[in-house]
């Protein structure tokens, strides 16, 4: 079981990242780059309560909930290529054998569940700052994808100077030029904002494994709540001697410290302690649970309601909130203000195909008030809205920028370019001007 789990979470992956580098110009028709973050039911739900529309990509995340129902959480142990990363970069540290308790700690993902959840009511999109897919989309277009494209760009650099295999290198120049490389480097604005973001989901490794699914994931608290009545069961006989493996080796600290009862809710299938137990007591198997209870109590939920609402609004009602939508430039398509920073989930999809173009969408930071936190903007001194396309509409993965015809796009105003006569050569002092 856990060599087919490793074998389903490195094919996941791949096609992650595959999707990811096709998300770029010339764009293929067929290729469904947003699946993923369509995939995600908390996406899929805060977009439903904020903006109080239906999209019809919202089933494929109906899918999986339904799917959590008797398979439980298996999309955090089997599918989510945020919590494959998180497994492959906790190999990287040394972790401490006992690993029971923590129940105190993994409670804030339900916290921050319900915050969200609140937040959403009252049209306030939180959600895409903690969805982990729209969080590993995003970490990748601004901080991995640069990286990697400034690595690989300085590698040919350096072959073309030394001048060797030069044939073989030119080609696998024209065929990164067509495949994975941009127009030009890709800059971007708030880059570091999000890098210490997911360096710290990393970084958490030093707590404990899988830190953020455990604990602070609200994807994987909303999956919790729907795998309660699941109908995978794991089984311990009375072969079973009590070492203890299996509970050092739960990666969520499902097995409970009698080493026999299973916390189904926590439980992410990942077969880990079947694999490891020395006698082998322990098995999978299809049937009836008790029904699981999520370590959350009514007052948490109360408290975590309030608490949503009040930060709902201060965000309306202190320090910088929504500003004229006219203050900055939305990418052609983009519903309006209101209902487009409700439906945006912050993903940087947009972001990362534009990328391939001319780089003129960045992710904002305050420009658009608290609430438009990461939501992309045209910004002209960085890059430019390709005339001839119409790629972003085409990829947003919850319909916040509208897909269009090419027809359509080009006769759209996005923005009024203004210039002062006052400092215009041509105007001011009537000489020509060769720029």
């Amino acid at each position: 079981m856990r060599r087919s789990r490793r074998i389903s979470q490195l094919l996941f992956l791949t096609l992650f990242v595959l999707l990811f580098l096709l998300t770029r110009y010339p764009y293929k028709a067929w290729t469904p780059s947003d699946i993923f973050v369509q995939s995600s039911p908390l996406s899929a739900l805060v977009v439903l309560l904020a903006s109080r529309s239906f999209y019809i990509a919202m089933l494929i995340a109906a899918g999986v909930l339904l799917l959590t129902v008797p398979l439980g959480r298996f999309f955090c142990g089997w599918i989510c290529p945020l919590g494959t990363i998180i497994d492959a970069n906790d190999k990287l540290f040394k972790h401490r054998e006992r690993q029971s308790g923590g129940a105190r700690l993994r409670r804030v993902k339900y916290f921050i569940l319900i915050f969200v959840l609140t937040a959403a009511l009252f049209s306030v999109q939180l959600g895409g700052y903690v969805d982990p897919l729209a969080l590993l989309w995003r970490s990748f277009t601004v901080v991995v994808y640069p990286v990697g494209v400034f690595i690989l760009s300085g590698l040919f650099h350096a072959l073309f100077s030394m001048g060797v295999f030069e044939d073989a290198v030119y080609s696998l120049y024209d065929m990164a030029q067509r495949t994975i490389l941009p127009i030009e480097q890709p800059h971007f604005q708030n880059g570091g904002l999000i890098l210490l973001i997911f360096t710290a989901i990393l970084v958490l490794a030093l707590a404990s494994r899988r830190f953020w699914c455990r604990n602070l994931c609200p994807l994987g608290a909303l999956l919790g709540f729907f795998s309660k009545h699941r109908l995978t069961k794991r089984v311990v006989d009375e072969s079973c001697n009590r070492c203890g493996v299996c509970l050092n080796s739960c990666r969520v600290n499902a097995v409970g410290d009698d080493f026999v009862s299973t916390n189904i809710v926590e439980c992410i299938e990942c077969g880990e302690c079947m694999d490891v137990c020395p006698e082998g007591a322990i098995r999978y198997s299809f049937g009836l649970n008790p029904p699981g209870a999520v370590d959350f109590s009514r007052r948490r939920v109360l408290q975590a309601g309030l608490l949503g609402f009040s930060g709902v609004a201060l965000a309306k009602t202190v320090g910088v909130n929504r500003n004229d939508d006219r203050a900055v430039i939305r990418p052609p398509g983009a519903l309006e203000e209101e209902k487009f920073l409700d439906a945006c989930i912050r993903c940087q999809e947009c972001v990362k195909i534009c990328a391939s173009t001319g780089a003129g969408l960045q992710p904002s930071l305050l420009e658009t008030g608290w609430e438009g936190v990461w939501t992309p903007v045209l910004a002209p001194r960085l890059g430019y809205c390709e005339f001839n396309c119409v790629l972003c509409g085409q990829v947003c993965p919850t319909d916040a920028i509208r897909e269009l015809s090419l027809a359509e796009k080009q006769k759209l105003k996005i923005g009024r370019a203004v210039f002062d006569k006052n400092l215009c050569i041509p105007w001011a002092e009537h000489k020509d001007c060769l720029v």
